[in-house]
């Protein structure tokens, strides 16, 4: 099989396993939700500032709700010993880790679109919903520096008993240019400045690709560690 299509087969493996048991997934929507009400009770903004508001508040919602669902994920590989799967398969290591970064983006944004919709209602805020248009391409980009590197990390925790606490601490200083681009652009997009969120866009692009280099050198000596 081609290197696209063992990642696309492990993104499939992925997705069976999640809708079957619902762990990841269903953690980070509900997580999201809480983090989404006890904001909304401590801050309780109005029609006025929620706007300067919103871009910090969904990307503290992001963070913490995909870094807790890319760890439970990767701790399930290491209780099923999928590790020694992936070193003794035809699969290789590089396709292994594309298709758990790209079941941990797709996980990510639906957990996102849900938190949006919530963020919508909660904060009587409906200019977000027609602004996604505008908002996908930052928000599909930090999203996808945050899973490229998550996934790295959250394979690295497992090493350790501890990973998932230690998780936090370890991934969110290298992954702070895709969150600062991310937040940054989606404030001047929410407040009417979208010509100026181009560069961040492009610096997200950059980190990206940068990102996606570094993680597929590095997974291999991972894995076998």
């Amino acid at each position: 099989m081609s290197f696209i299509g063992d990642a696309l087969t492990i993104l499939i493996k992925d997705l069976l396993l999640e809708l079957r048991g619902r762990e990841s997934l269903s953690l980070m929507l509900f997580l999201s939700l809480l983090i989404l009400v006890i904001f909304n009770f401590a801050f309780n903004p109005d029609k006025d500032n929620v706007s300067s508001m919103a871009a910090g508040i969904l990307w503290v919602i992001f963070a913490f709700s995909g870094i807790l669902g890319m760890g439970r994920m990767s701790v399930a590989e290491r209780d099923e010993d999928a590790y020694l799967s992936v070193i003794f398969s035809p699969v290789s290591a590089e396709s292994f880790y594309l298709g758990k970064a790209l079941g941990n983006l797709l996980f990510l944004m639906i957990m996102e679109c849900f938190t949006l919709f919530f963020f919508a209602v909660l904060f009587d805020f409906e200019k977000i919903i027609g602004l996604l248009p505008q908002l996908l391409p930052a928000l599909f980009l930090g999203t996808l520096g945050f899973a490229l590197v998550g996934t790295l990390f959250s394979f690295l925790s497992t090493a350790s008993r501890y990973g998932e606490i230690l998780l936090p601490f370890l991934y969110l200083p290298v992954v702070v240019p895709v969150i600062l681009g991310g937040v940054t652009s989606m404030d001047m997009i929410l407040n009417g400045k979208s010509g100026e969120a181009g560069k961040w866009i492009q610096l997200l692009v950059v980190f990206d690709m940068l990102y996606l280099a570094i993680s597929l050198l590095v997974f291999r000596y991972l894995i076998e560690e």
